[in-house]
């Protein structure tokens, strides 16, 4: 009789469930994610430090916004994809991916493609943060299509620059060589910039100096052309069996390069905003551009005082105005040129005027001083520029601190002609309200004529 035998389970069945996707796994574990937010924190942070020179302006907001993807990010993704694609080199794990069943373009794409839509991703949602940012303190006008279509081609250099540096961290296998191609990207961008020659029109994120221009709609399309074959030729000639394959995107991407250099500076337009005027009703009415048309209120406010003193004063120019793009304000003709609002950061922060007492000293030295070939103010006029615009601290208006001024310099004639400013500063205040409008519309009408001898007396 034999011994009974113990039944063994029956072993079980293969697992069957598909393999994670290779994106699943490079997002989860790779640096993908974390590429993206050091795009996200770079940005925030490069913006943030400046945004007294950007917020509440647009034109200002696309351009440093611009700038710092080309220069800043640029350079930070073409290291992250320098150091995703030396990562074999690093493990040891070169030969035996090469004899995996896929082929080099399904593992450049695997390994690849992530970190592009992390970077790409994180781009655009700091732009949008960016221009959120402003949206609240505008000084009027916003971005057009153009300039939004600029920021997507911005992608596709972010893009681009991942590629190539994925392509250099697979022949390359030298642990230094994302920082070296992060440095080559910073310089090549940098000295792109400032080469005086129409091949600067090469450079991403090249425009015109003054911001009121904006961009043709063409423009995007081919910048991004330019940018992406560039990069579309490197990365088919290291994945492609067929290296003759690469030929197709250099050759579209020598194309763009070409529309680039030859149009120039002719594929950016003066912006119509920048050209038409809104104003006010007061008098002299003050003027602005449309793409300030915001600041009509705080210009306003700032030279509320200054209107007011000049209140039933005969001949007085007609408006104070930004001065537009192609138009000169020039004496005679009515107009006297308001501050400027912009480069932001000095007058206008965050949608606001710093200091409305420098302002209207300032609308009153343009209304003094028109574009004489010699100045037509005489000795009268520190008095009348202390009666016009008081707040200011350098003027007559305190008389202790402008006889210690005049006392600095160590001479009595200066101190005697302080004295004197002094009494006849008190003597055009004394003078009936509508005895001193008439003085002051005689000597603003002569000083904007630049006839001295036509000044009045006091």
């Amino acid at each position: 009789m034999s011994a009974p035998t113990t039944a063994r389970p029956a072993p079980a069945a293969p697992h069957t469930g598909a393999a994670p996707h290779p994106w699943r796994s490079e997002l989860r574990r790779g640096i993908a994610p974390w590429a993206g937010v050091a795009v996200l924190l770079t940005s925030a942070v490069t913006m943030g430090a400046k945004a007294a020179e950007w917020q509440g302006d647009w034109a200002g907001t696309h351009g440093l916004l611009r700038w710092t993807t080309m220069l800043v990010l640029g350079p930070l993704v073409a290291a992250a994809g320098c150091l995703q694609g030396g990562r074999e080199a690093r493990r040891g794990t070169g030969d035996l991916l090469r004899q995996a069943v896929r082929g080099r373009p399904a593992r450049t794409l695997a390994a690849l493609g992530p970190l592009v839509v992390c970077v790409v991703a994180a781009q655009l949602v700091g732009a949008a943060g960016v221009y959120l940012a402003t949206w609240p303190y505008s000084m009027g006008g916003g971005p057009t299509w153009g300039h939004g279509l600029l920021h997507a081609a911005d992608t596709v250099l972010l893009a681009g620059l991942t590629a190539v540096g994925f392509v250099v961290g697979r022949v390359v296998r030298w642990r230094g060589a994302g920082l070296l191609v992060a440095l080559a990207c910073y310089v090549l961008f940098s000295i792109s910039t400032y080469v005086g020659t129409p091949l600067t029109w090469l450079t991403p994120a090249r425009q015109p100096g003054l911001s009121e221009d904006v961009p043709a709609l063409w423009l995007a399309p081919v910048i991004a052309v330019w940018t992406g074959g560039l990069a579309l030729t490197v990365l088919t000639g290291h994945t492609a069996r067929r290296k003759l394959l690469a030929l197709a995107p250099l050759v579209a991407a020598a194309l763009a390069g070409t529309v680039l250099v030859q149009t120039g500076g002719d594929a950016w337009r003066t912006d119509p905003r920048a050209q038409r005027l809104v104003c006010d009703g007061g008098a002299p009415r003050i003027c602005v551009t449309e793409r300030h048309r915001n600041m009509l209120a705080p210009a306003g406010e700032a030279l509320a005082g200054l209107r007011e003193r000049l209140a039933g004063a005969p001949g007085l120019p007609e408006r104070f105005v930004e001065d537009p793009r192609g138009h000169r304000v020039r004496r005679g003709s009515g107009e006297v040129q308001l501050p400027m609002f912009t480069p932001l950061g000095r007058t206008v922060v965050r949608g606001e005027l710093t200091d409305h007492a420098v302002f209207a000293w300032e609308a009153t030295a343009a209304l003094l001083f028109p574009d004489c070939p010699e100045p037509a103010g005489g000795e009268l006029e520190e008095v009348v520029w202390s009666h016009l615009a008081p707040a200011h601290q350098r003027n007559l208006t305190d008389p202790a601190a402008a006889l210690e001024r005049a006392k600095r310099y160590g001479r009595t004639e200066e101190v005697a002609r302080t004295r004197t400013a002094l009494k006849k500063l008190d003597r055009l205040r004394a003078l009936p309200e509508a005895e001193r409008a008439a003085w002051l519309g005689a000597y603003l009408s002569a000083a904007q004529r630049c006839d001295s001898s036509a000044l009045p007396t006091l």
